[in-house]
């Protein structure tokens, strides 16, 4: 195997490991979205419940 085709194959594997990267990225952004909403939710029943707390 001469330095060409060990060049070669590096490249390619880093070439798939970045298309992984990428694609796992995009995976790890769609599954925040239950994340984000469910702290969302629990800062509103928080602050609601502070307001109806003051209001008592």
């Amino acid at each position: 195997m001469n330095t060409f085709d060990r060049q070669a194959i590096i490249e390619q594997a880093d070439r798939e490991y970045d298309e992984w990267v990428e694609k796992m990225r995009i995976k790890d952004k769609e599954d925040r979205y239950p994340v984000w909403s469910m702290l969302g939710f629990g800062l509103f029943c928080m602050s609601l419940g502070f307001i109806v707390g003051r209001s008592i």
